[in-house]
């Protein structure tokens, strides 16, 4: 697979990036045209014109998006798969490191509270988040802000380790 793939890989890519970008444009334009718009056409103002216009002929483009995000994590499980098998030994530092960030998440998710008034509190009733979704959003947001400045940080160390090499 290995062999097949760094052989072959790149123009099979390639070749369905390509194909999936056809499916694409040939769909958007075929849509426009079938309901009776030319490309030049602003349809933001047609649909603020318009609030019945039907816009369906986007969503092949929006499926094919969504199968190729569907292709590549259904590739990113496998091979990480096939690598903590294949390896677990030299996989350790990979588990240790995904176990410390899910336990960061949790202790995150705990210690967030629900907002209970503001503009915040408006837009959670509005889009009907429940408290679990808020709790979970605003722990996300910690954990991504914390890791990219542990990130930068380490970056920056490392740079200046480096320069002392």
């Amino acid at each position: 697979m290995y062999k097949l793939l760094t052989t072959k890989g790149q123009a099979a890519a390639l070749g369905l990036g390509l194909l999936c970008s056809l499916i694409a444009v040939f769909s958007i334009i075929s849509g426009i045209k079938g309901a009776g718009y030319s490309t030049s056409d602003d349809l933001n103002q047609i649909m603020k014109n318009n609030p019945d216009a039907n816009f369906d002929f986007f969503m092949p483009s929006i499926y094919v998006v969504l199968f190729l995000i569907a292709v590549a994590v259904i590739a990113w499980l496998a091979f990480g798969v096939m690598g903590l098998i294949g390896n677990p030994k030299g996989s350790m530092k990979f588990l240790i490191a995904l176990v410390a960030i899910l336990a960061l998440v949790f202790v995150l998710y705990s210690m967030s509270d629900s907002e209970t008034s503001g503009k915040i509190y408006e837009l959670l009733q509005k889009n009907n988040i429940t408290e679990g979704v808020s709790k979970m959003i605003t722990a996300g947001i910690k954990a991504t802000v914390g890791l990219a400045l542990v990130a930068i940080f380490a970056m920056i160390g490392m740079e200046v380790r480096n320069a002392f090499k």
